[in-house]
């Protein structure tokens, strides 16, 4: 075969090859993908009380169980995105797979609670493969002008993995054993390897090397950063650990962005913020996640604490927020084209507003239907906006440089989330240790107001062993300064999805991309050329 005839030029619209007539099944491949990433995200939770009493692990070590993997997947994802994207997008979403795989069956063995937080650490370096692959190898595979669809699809099923999570993990917990919640990624991360034997490799063949310093500054920066937030939200935002870890990651990420702006083959092109689409779209996505999962790290503490249900009961209680994510997605992928991704994420902005503040009405006595109803509300808004924030990124760079845009995505909503639970929960901590120590004072003993500080699941566990005056006291004046300070966080946490409509308003096109953001790449020699291989 001539040399000529593999290679090919990229314009406005991308390659000028026919669509790939397997593009519906990687869609399906991706997808699945995707499920197992986001479903690790919440999966574990509701694991935790049994982890916890088989494992002998305190409420620090359960935090790390959950933490080392959004730690090690958000520091990872611009080093997984590059990696593929320079070496093959499918070759390095496989390595993902497998060490995702086998991280979660050494998970599901583990004896010990170091053992376990080291394969979750594991896990979330799979994870940091795996995702931006997904979205970069749909960015090459669909046509412009099929991409909406595709990205509103990866969008729901994303949601889909938030939103059953919690509701897998209680019932295999309940049925089987917290062990379960590991295995059952087995089948699902098998089946998915074996549909990576249709998927189409794809690369950036400019034969760019690896910024091995930009690498090793980006993922210390991003891990440090994200250790940071974790620890602020556990010990408070001025303790000695956090500063530190503040200063270092400034300090590093600021190296980081030295060393990018000066590099032939940048891990992270800067210059893509200076595109207001781009960096607006990037910015919402973080302020949305931020608002959402604050609000859900708050709900499942009301739901199984404060009302007393099951942890099965409060995951079957977000599933409607994906349900209607997942309505609303599709939908999203149609409209994109006709009302534009401005007024789609305005749409969003304003049903989380909307949700959120209904939410922040509801009481210890609040029916099953007062909840569902803000919750389907809010689900259906970000359903409808995030795809349009998606392909806003994506559109915004040139194929070859898919995988570092979809990391860029990963990146803002991993950290928007992790800032959402850090930030708002520190208030929420802090409102409800001054209102329950009013409630107290002078109604229990002195050691059980100071023991009611620590935490309402602290309060409600200790209640039991108290004389039942005492008990009854205690129980109601933590339920009534949790509701009261989480309904406080709420608040603060629709203000800032205001802010992102203000970003929204500004930044975000009123009309999708028609055509992919153009490079320009000549086929004079192989350095420029972009081969297609099956």
């Amino acid at each position: 075969m001539n040399d000529d005839e593999n290679l090919v030029v990229i314009t406005g619209s991308g390659s000028e090859i026919a669509p790939d007539p397997r593009r519906w099944w990687v869609l399906a491949v991706m997808s699945l993908g995707t499920l197992i990433v986001f479903i690790d995200n919440t999966v574990v939770n509701t694991a935790l009380p049994a982890i916890s009493r088989d494992l002998g692990a305190s409420t620090s070590e359960l935090q790390w169980v959950v933490d080392s993997y959004v730690l090690l997947l958000a520091g990872l994802l611009l080093l997984g995105g590059s990696l593929g994207d320079r070496h093959g997008r499918r070759r390095w979403m496989t390595i993902g797979l497998v060490v995702f795989g086998a991280a979660a069956v050494g998970a599901a063995l583990s004896n010990n609670v170091e053992t376990l937080v080291a394969m979750r650490a594991a896990q979330g370096v799979g994870a940091a493969l795996v995702l931006p692959a997904t979205l970069s190898i749909l960015t090459n595979v669909f046509p412009r002008e099929e991409r909406a669809k595709a990205i509103a699809t990866w969008t729901a099923v994303g949601g889909l993995g938030i939103g059953v999570g919690p509701v897998l993990g209680g019932y295999l917990v309940d049925e089987i054993s917290w062990s379960a919640v590991f295995w059952i990624h087995i089948p699902i991360v098998v089946v998915t390897i074996a549909g990576m034997a249709i998927v189409p490799e794809s690369r950036d063949e400019r034969g760019l090397r690896l910024d091995v310093p930009g690498a090793i500054l980006g993922t210390g920066g991003l891990i440090a950063f994200v250790f940071a937030i974790i620890r602020a939200g556990e010990t408070g935002w001025t303790s000695p650990t956090v500063v530190i870890a503040f200063g270092v990651a400034g300090l590093v990420l600021a190296a980081f962005t030295w060393v990018e702006l000066r590099s032939e083959a940048p891990l992270l092109p800067l210059h893509f913020f200076r595109q207001k689409d781009f960096a607006g779209a990037v910015i919402v996505i973080g302020v949305s996640m931020f608002a959402m999962l604050a609000t859900f790290f708050f709900l499942t503490q009301f739901f199984q604490i404060v009302q007393g249900r099951s942890a099965l009961e409060a995951g079957l209680l977000i599933v409607p927020s994906s349900v209607a994510m997942m309505f609303s997605a599709p939908l999203s992928g149609k409209l994109m084209g006709t009302i534009g991704p401005r007024y789609l994420v305005l749409a969003m902005s304003g049903a989380i507003v909307t949700g959120i503040l209904l939410l922040a009405r509801i009481d210890i006595t609040s029916s099953t239907i007062e909840i569902l109803i803000p919750l389907a509300i809010f689900g259906f808004g970000v359903g409808l906006g995030l795809p349009a924030l998606t392909d806003t990124v994506m559109a915004a760079v040139p194929e070859t440089d898919a995988g570092v845009a979809s990391a860029v995505n990963d990146v803002s909503r991993e950290l928007g989330g992790a800032l959402g639970i850090a930030i708002v929960g520190s208030i929420v901590t802090s409102l409800y240790r001054g209102n329950v120590g009013d409630a107290l004072d002078g109604n229990v003993p002195p050691d059980v107001a100071e023991l009611a500080k620590e935490g309402i699941g602290v309060a409600h566990a200790a209640a039991p062993s108290l004389p039942t005056d005492v008990a009854a006291t205690l129980t109601e004046a933590s339920n009534t300064a949790f509701v009261d300070a989480m309904s406080t966080g709420f608040v603060l946490s629709a203000a800032t999805t205001v802010v992102a409509a203000a970003v929204a308003l500004t930044l975000i096109p009123r009309h999708m991309r028609q055509t992919q953001a153009e490079t320009q790449i000549e086929p004079i020699n192989d350095t420029h050329a972009i081969e297609l291989t099956p």
